[in-house]
């Protein structure tokens, strides 16, 4: 019985229920059948269970081999407790199956959370929040240009300033993928990674880590027509809990339906771009507070700008959704965007700091 490859690809689970009861009355049967005691262990984590499991299996074939001092009586009850220690793992096995399901479940929920987003700066801004859903409690999305890691966004449960120190830091000096990161090599071979031992391992961001006082964490590559143009970490500080070969995988599946956003919302914010082009091109219907394309702003992205030009001409969420040819429920993302990013307390209050501090717009 290969117990030892078993959990080494398998990922660890609680078993709910009377599952775990029912192995710890095994154990006991065991004991009693084999005339040995066996240590007691928490029999709550499948991993853990497997373990006793694998034991009691061994020690049980040890009887048996032993056939020609065994009693007919007794070859019959290390035969039945073969077959119990079989159907638990066999439990156990469903118990994982039962997990992955429910799994894939929640990743597809977290990215229905992020449908309607039609910009890729509202893609990343959402995608770590949702990725926490998934067992993290701290997820940070990355883009990836001419080979330098640029943060963009972290969610961190329980901290925000955490995070936005850290996306702070790592803006005011971008590192270089130059084969010396472990993020080179997800870059390089398209393929997710795991960092173990971080505060001692050589190939970390040693800034990034020693701020987040992490030990383990997993990245998971975006990838765009197979050119890598972003990253996923993902780690379980809180929980004091190292991330593992099944937390890379839940990463990568969930990094890899973000990709297939991002594909679709780079055709989306392409469109409406030709859109406003063409407006602006052959004298369209003129859009209400903007004679021109946006300036760059120091706080709020492009579409943000847009938004908050309509929020000062007065126009409802109705009207600008319609206008932007996006959804209401979209509108009211940029709108807590901005004013997060402002400052503001309200609505009218952002669109004063908007038309103090707004950048002059040509006629």
């Amino acid at each position: 019985m290969a117990t030892e490859t078993r959990q080494a690809h398998h990922r660890d689970v609680a078993l709910h229920g009377d599952l775990g009861a029912r192995i710890r009355e095994l154990v006991t049967d065991a004991g009693d059948t084999l005339g040995r005691e066996f240590p007691a262990h928490d029999l709550s984590r499948a991993a853990t269970a497997e373990q006793v499991l694998g034991y009691l299996w061994e020690a049980t074939v040890a009887d048996l081999l032993r056939a020609n001092a065994v009693q007919p009586a007794q070859l019959t009850r290390l035969t039945l407790l073969l077959t119990r220690i079989r159907d638990a793992e066999s439990a156990i096995d469903e118990a994982r199956i039962s997990e992955g399901v429910e799994l894939l479940r929640r990743v597809r929920r977290a990215l229905a959370r992020m449908h309607d987003a039609t910009t890729v700066d509202e893609l990343f801004s959402r995608a770590p929040e949702a990725a926490c859903t998934l067992g993290f409690d701290r997820v940070l999305l990355s883009t990836v240009e001419n080979s330098t890691w640029k943060l963009h966004t972290m969610n961190v449960v329980g901290d925000p300033k955490l995070a936005e120190d850290m996306v702070a830091a790592g803006r005011d000096n971008p590192p270089r993928l130059d084969g010396t990161l472990i993020e080179s090599d997800v870059v390089a071979h398209r393929r997710a990674g795991l960092a173990l031992d971080v505060q001692r391992n050589p190939r970390v961001e040693r800034t990034l880590v020693k701020m987040s006082r992490c030990t383990s964490y997993g990245v998971a590559p975006l990838a765009v027509q197979g050119q890598v143009v972003g990253m996923v970490h993902g780690d379980c500080y809180r929980p004091h809990r190292e991330v593992d070969t099944a937390d890379r995988a839940v990463l990568n599946l969930f990094a890899e339906g973000l990709s297939h956003s991002l594909a679709r919302v780079r055709v989306l914010q392409g469109v409406a771009d030709l859109q406003r082009g063409l407006q602006q091109l052959t004298g369209g219907v003129p859009l209400t507070a903007r004679q021109a394309l946006p300036q760059p702003h120091p706080l709020l992205s492009s579409r943000e700008v847009e938004v908050v030009e309509l929020l000062a001409a007065g126009e409802p969420n109705r009207l600008i959704a319609r206008t932007l040819c996006i959804s209401e429920g979209t509108v009211k993302t940029h709108v807590t965007h901005i004013l997060r990013k402002l400052g503001a307390a309200n609505r009218a209050e952002a669109v004063s700091y908007w038309l103090r501090d707004a950048p002059i717009r040509t006629r």
